[in-house]
Protein backbone atom coordinates (compact mmCIF):
# COMPACT_ATOMS: atom_id res chain seq x y z
CA UNK A 1 0.00 0.00 0.00
CA UNK A 2 2.90 2.32 0.93
CA UNK A 3 4.53 1.79 -2.48
CA UNK A 4 1.22 2.78 -4.24
CA UNK A 5 0.77 5.60 -2.18
CA UNK A 6 4.35 7.02 -2.87
CA UNK A 7 3.81 5.94 -6.94
CA UNK A 8 0.48 8.16 -6.51
CA UNK A 9 2.52 11.27 -5.35
CA UNK A 10 5.65 10.57 -7.22
CA UNK A 11 3.05 11.33 -10.50
CA UNK A 12 1.30 13.60 -9.24
CA UNK A 13 4.52 15.72 -8.74
CA UNK A 14 5.53 15.73 -11.81
CA UNK A 15 2.51 16.69 -13.52
CA UNK A 16 1.70 19.70 -11.41
CA UNK A 17 5.34 20.83 -11.93
CA UNK A 18 5.05 20.58 -15.56
CA UNK A 19 4.57 24.10 -16.85
CA UNK A 20 1.35 25.32 -18.04
CA UNK A 21 0.41 26.02 -21.51
CA UNK A 22 -0.73 28.93 -21.23
CA UNK A 23 2.91 30.55 -20.17
CA UNK A 24 4.77 31.80 -22.93
CA UNK A 25 8.11 30.46 -22.56
CA UNK A 26 9.90 34.13 -22.78
CA UNK A 27 8.15 34.91 -19.26
CA UNK A 28 8.02 30.90 -17.92
CA UNK A 29 12.20 30.61 -18.41
CA UNK A 30 12.39 33.91 -16.80
CA UNK A 31 10.92 32.82 -13.67
CA UNK A 32 13.61 32.73 -10.69
CA UNK A 33 14.39 29.28 -9.24
CA UNK A 34 11.97 27.56 -7.14
CA UNK A 35 12.90 24.71 -5.33
CA UNK A 36 9.83 24.20 -3.10
CA UNK A 37 9.25 23.91 0.65
CA UNK A 38 9.15 20.31 0.24
CA UNK A 39 11.58 17.68 0.40
CA UNK A 40 12.05 15.26 -2.04
CA UNK A 41 15.13 16.60 -3.72
CA UNK A 42 14.26 15.50 -7.07
CA UNK A 43 16.92 16.29 -9.93
CA UNK A 44 15.33 19.00 -12.38
CA UNK A 45 16.74 21.56 -14.75
CA UNK A 46 16.20 25.40 -14.55
CA UNK A 47 17.07 28.06 -17.46
CA UNK A 48 19.39 30.76 -16.47
CA UNK A 49 18.75 34.05 -18.96
CA UNK A 50 22.03 35.83 -17.35
CA UNK A 51 24.00 32.72 -18.72
CA UNK A 52 21.65 31.35 -21.22
CA UNK A 53 22.38 28.01 -20.12
CA UNK A 54 20.18 25.70 -18.14
CA UNK A 55 21.33 24.29 -14.41
CA UNK A 56 20.51 21.37 -12.14
CA UNK A 57 19.08 21.78 -9.33
CA UNK A 58 17.07 19.88 -6.78
CA UNK A 59 13.19 20.58 -6.66
CA UNK A 60 11.57 19.64 -3.64
CA UNK A 61 8.45 18.29 -4.97
CA UNK A 62 6.32 21.20 -4.55
CA UNK A 63 5.42 24.87 -4.94
CA UNK A 64 7.44 25.41 -7.84
CA UNK A 65 6.87 27.26 -11.28
CA UNK A 66 7.33 26.79 -14.78
CA UNK A 67 10.99 26.96 -14.99
CA UNK A 68 11.59 23.70 -14.05
CA UNK A 69 12.15 20.86 -16.67
CA UNK A 70 13.21 16.79 -16.33
CA UNK A 71 15.91 16.87 -18.31
CA UNK A 72 18.52 19.33 -20.08
CA UNK A 73 17.58 18.74 -23.02
CA UNK A 74 13.74 19.69 -22.65
CA UNK A 75 14.82 22.76 -20.96
CA UNK A 76 17.25 23.98 -23.89
CA UNK A 77 14.25 23.24 -26.25
CA UNK A 78 12.18 25.45 -24.31
CA UNK A 79 13.96 28.26 -23.52
CA UNK A 80 17.66 28.38 -25.80
CA UNK A 81 17.56 31.66 -27.13
CA UNK A 82 14.89 33.47 -24.39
Amino acid sequence: MLVCVIAALTVFNIVCAMPSETQNASVMCKLPEARGHCRALLPRWRYDPATGKCHEFKFGGCDGNGNNFMTHKACMSVCAGV
